[in-house]
């Protein structure tokens, strides 16, 4: 019996009962097997069955003398082996494990066989090969991989001396029994028998010198070539794959490039701009269904009509208010008694669902049915204001423009086939992104074509090693991996000549972490658990994206962790590991968890930290450098530390609100946010955003909680390795983890000793010494340090600054502005990395996750 290399988790839940979940497939699936320790120890389990009756499990032992209980539910004949209704229907099993412990394990329904399953484990192990053999340069660093050509000149001199050695390999002569004729003869006692039981005859067995190449030390250099034969195979398919994820990635910048180009009309996507005309109807009629109270017998009301402004803040016993104005007002009696403003307060309720109405319409008017208590009072910095408290209301009605707007666009886009023309700005905005995509493109085959020609070249490698292995084996000299005790490897000059060219194979390998069992290691890995396997698949994409993407240093021993985790949790049971990355420009560090354990005693699949240093961005820190450096006095402070937990869930599809409510766990019962972390699942299956809100690429198939008032605090992305859009769909997770980045991005820093640091077209215009100090955010695209003179500042219309930023390496851009209601740091990312709110029918405007503000 073959035990899986990754164990199934097993949860406690709210109820004490423990659950399970296992991946059921098409075709014939493995086992679920339990095996216990400490007060289990001795249980022996029984399935439940829909009529409360027992079926105990079978007990059986792996090849290690593991004990083992798995279902016992049926016997096959023709296969002679049990099968087990677990794997073929999907729903829940209950385990009794003893009296007073339930296990519920929950068989999930996979759309797909074991094949598409081992597309997971073959993109894992190559992508994993190739992030080991290539030196991380970013995505759009040198062309070309170091560590991989370095490799492959090291196995192309050891398969030139290895041939040499096949060539003229040592012999040892040996003294065998052969027929020989009777001149020939040198007998031996077969030669006596023989001849007494045959005699006169021609010919008779003897002593006969025969050559053999069967000595150890062609043991040990046959061992070595099959060695580098399949490390030369492994580098080959790694290459291959990854050679044809940057062919995918150049066809799709090509294909953008030229629906960019082609637009000539913009397309207005109905389903989003009903539902955010939805979402807008929806706020207003929360105030227009706000319940007031009749008025008491007696009393009387008026009506009040006025527009409501920003919030006012104040310390008038804690009540929250905000500023209004009344429409054609006289202000005559105002000018004589001084007031220069209005602020009014209503009930709590009615208060916040006006205020997230106003921030979504600032044009919104309010018509008030009560009684309102009005005085004068004077502010904090002595202006004098009117108050208007109302004390009851009975009837509310809204006026809201901007809604009016949105319903007559909608009439006049229908009537239009839902196109509208593009703008000048506009178009400029799709030329620039089709620049760079055609940049990109190009870029990816260039890289692509270095990659296909050095994949070539191992493949070359791989056949000639193959050919000297068949060679060995027709010597019949036999494979080992003991150096032998003689002195041929010292005294021969092309055994010696071999034996340095494998000491510098192995060298390189121990640079790249392939040394030692790793490649057995990786060959052990299996696909007896479908979650598991995407897990480990989803902690691969993660580390290639902060490797190749985001430029970032992995430490010296991150390979061997992986490996280790992932061949040896089942054995070990210990599946909790860090990893620490690195970045020079500017100074940051990236620690991913994985299967870290929580406060509360959860353990989500990841957690990944960035930090960046004080020192590096700040003049109060003791860094000399940055001495005469500020920042802009209304701006927030970028966090230091952020964190971003992310749960991995293998689905291939959703019911109806199923991952709304598994994210609702998350975050709500397990509380993977408590850190104040952002909590987002991984999951490959496309389309799961029922409800879709935003009309870029990304809207059906992720959720990264654009909406107001979520600010990104959660959500889902889309991740597979389906290869039809597999590949497409890794920049769902770079644009997830770019979020993440640019939450802790400072704003970039003025020298305001000098005056001449800022030229007039805003750009700063610093000294190459200073460039590096000040580089605090890199391109989100390719990896490349933001430098100061493609950096340019400007001011909003509410006066905060707005930086313009443009990758002197890849020529994306990125605009770093903030929301003109809340001050909220926002960032327009292009087309395809802006991960905002964006409007229907104007994708480069984008609304405020943390207050809802629409551009």
């Amino acid at each position: 019996m073959e035990v899986s290399t990754y164990p199934i988790k097993i949860e406690t839940g709210p109820d004490g009962n423990l659950y399970a979940e296992v991946s059921i497939f098409r075709n014939p699936a493995p086992w679920v097997g339990l095996q216990f320790s400490g007060k289990l120890a001795d249980v022996e389990p029984f399935t439940i069955g829909a009529q409360n009756e027992h079926i105990a499990w079978l007990r059986v032992s792996d090849k290690h003398d593991g004990i083992w209980w798995i279902p016992a539910t049926g016997w096959s004949k023709s296969s002679n082996q049990h099968i087990s209704e677990m794997h073929r229907s999907f729903g829940s099993f209950f385990v009794e494990l003893g009296p007073n412990c339930k296990l519920i394990i929950d068989a999930v329904a996979l759309e797909l066989d074991r094949a598409h399953v081992q597309e997971y484990l073959d993109d894992f192990r190559d992508e994993l090969i190739w992030l080991a053999v290539g030196k991380p340069n970013g995505a759009m660093g040198h062309v070309g991989s170091d560590y991989s050509r370095e490799l492959v000149n090291a196995l192309r001199e050891f398969t030139a001396a290895a041939g040499r050695v096949l060539d003229n390999p040592a012999l040892e002569i040996r003294e065998v029994t052969a027929s020989m004729p009777s001149s020939k003869l040198r007998p031996n006692s077969e030669t006596f028998r023989a001849v007494i039981r045959r005699p006169g005859a021609r010919a008779y067995p003897g002593r006969v010198a025969q050559e053999s190449a069967d000595v150890p030390d062609n043991r040990y250099i046959h061992g070595m070539v099959e060695h580098c034969r399949r490390l030369a195979q492994t580098l080959a398919s790694s290459a291959v794959r990854h050679q044809s994820h940057l062919a995918a990635r150049a066809a799709r910048e090509e294909a953008r490039a030229q629906d960019l180009r082609a637009i000539t009309r913009i397309e207005v996507d109905k389903e989003i701009f009903d539902n955010q005309v939805a979402n807008l109807r929806q706020s207003m009629d929360a105030i227009s269904a706000w319940e007031g109270s009749p008025l008491p017998s007696g009393s009387s009301e008026l009506k009040y009509e006025f527009s409501v402004g920003k919030q006012y803040h104040s310390t008038h016993h804690g009540a929250k208010e905000f500023f209004y104005n009344v429409p054609n007002r006289d202000t005559s009696y105002d000018r004589r008694e001084g007031i220069e403003f209005s602020v009014a307060q209503l009930p709590a309720t009615l208060h916040e669902l006006t205020m997230a109405g106003h921030a979504i319409d600032k044009t919104l008017t309010l018509s008030i049915t009560g009684k309102a208590n009005i005085t004068s009072f004077m502010s904090r910095n002595r202006r004098k204001g009117r108050r208007a408290v109302f004390t009851h209301i009975s009837h509310v009605q809204l006026t809201s423009p901007l809604l009016a707007r949105r319903e007559a666009e909608r009439s006049r886009y229908e009537h239009n086939g839902w196109h509208r023309l593009m703008s000048s700005t506009e178009r400029k905005e799709y030329d620039r992104e089709a620049s760079i995509a055609i940049g990109r493109a190009e870029w990816f085959n260039e890289h692509a074509k270095d990659i296909t020609v050095m994949s070539m070249e191992t493949d070359a490698i791989s056949r000639a090693l193959s050919c000297q292995h068949t060679d060995w084996c027709r010597l019949k000299v036999a494979s080992s991996a003991a150096f032998p005790m003689g002195m041929r490897f010292v005294q021969n000059p092309i055994y010696a000549a071999l034996l340095a060219a494998f000491h510098k194979v192995t060298a390189m390998e121990l640079s790249t972490g392939l040394g030692g069992d790793t490649l057995d290691k990786l060959g052990s890995i299996n696909t007896l658990h479908a979650s598991a396997l995407y897990e480990r698949w989803c902690l691969i994409k993660i580390i290639a994206v902060l490797i190749d993407d985001f430029d970032f240093v992995p430490q010296e021993n991150w390979m061997e962790r992986v490996v280790t985790s992932v061949a040896e949790a089942g054995i070990s049971g210990n599946t909790e590991f860090s990893i620490s990355f690195t970045r020079a420009l500017p100074n940051m560090t990236a620690h991913l968890d994985v299967q870290p354990v929580l406060a509360n005693g959860r353990r989500p699949d990841f957690c990944l930290r960035f930090n960046l240093s004080p020192a590096a961005t700040s003049p109060d820190k003791g860094n000399e450098s940055l001495r005469g450096y500020s920042r802009s006095a209304n701006q927030k402070r970028s966090p230091e530390q952020s964190g971003l937990v992310m749960d991995a869930k293998f689905r291939t599809r959703w019911g109806q609100g199923k991952l709304t409510e598994m994210l609702a766990e998350l975050v709500d019962i397990k509380d993977y946010g408590q850190n104040g972390d952002r909590v987002f699942i991984l999951q490959p299956a496309k389309s799961a955003i029922a409800h879709k809100t935003s009309p870029l690429v990304w809207g059906r198939d992720c959720d990264y909680g654009q909406d107001h008032p979520t600010k990104h605090a959660h959500g889902s992305i889309q991740l597979a390795a389906d290869p039809a859009s597999g590949t497409a769909s890794m920049i769902n997770l770079r644009r997830l983890i770019a979020l993440e980045l640019q939450k802790i991005f400072p704003e970039p820093m003025l020298n305001v000793s000098r005056k001449s640091r800022e030229r007039e077209d805003g750009a700063l215009s610093e000294s190459r010494a200073d460039i590096d100090h000040l580089s605090t955010s890199f391109c989100i695209n390719c990896g490349e340090s933001h430098k100061m003179s493609d950096i340019k500042r400007t001011m909003t219309q509410a006066g905060n600054p707005k930086w313009f930023y443009k990758c002197s390496q890849c020529k994306s851009t990125t605009m770093r502005t903030h929301c003109y209601e809340c001050k909220e740091t926002l960032y327009k990312n292009g087309f395809q990395m802006t991960y905002h709110l964006t409007v229907a029918d104007q994708t480069s405007n984008v609304v405020c996750p943390d207050c809802g503000a629409g551009f």
